[in-house]
């Protein structure tokens, strides 16, 4: 992710401070043509892990899953450039410590779907 804090901006206003990580799925391969020629899917999928901090920003994460499109500000998966791409909030999951007597929330796994990128 690099020395510098990335801001992801979601519908030009709520901020999500600096993913731990930020994973990319290509299209996935639907069929091959006739002359066997992969005939990919047309959306991309990508995952944010985040630091969690406050209950309240993840309800506000949580209720992105809305079934509306959203805009998030995202690096290029090839590119690294901040673009504006139309997306989906499929899910919302924290991510637990269990390390001690009881778990503790230290994170944010969310799912953005049906992303076209160019």
């Amino acid at each position: 992710m690099g020395d510098r804090p990335m801001i992801i901006i979601v519908d030009d206003g709520q901020l999500i401070p600096s993913p731990q990580a930020i994973d990319w799925e290509p299209p996935t391969i639907l069929a091959k043509d006739g002359q066997g020629a992969p005939i990919d899917a047309p959306y991309w999928t990508c995952t944010l892990s985040v630091p969690i901090t406050t209950t309240v920003l993840h309800l506000n994460w949580f209720e992105l899953r809305d079934s509306a499109l959203h805009t998030f500000i995202l690096p290029h998966p090839a590119t690294g450039v901040m673009t504006a791409y139309s997306c989906y909030v499929d899910s919302v999951n924290g991510t637990f410590d269990t390390r001690g007597d009881c778990a503790a929330m230290v994170g944010v796994d969310m799912v953005l779907s049906r992303i076209t990128v160019v």
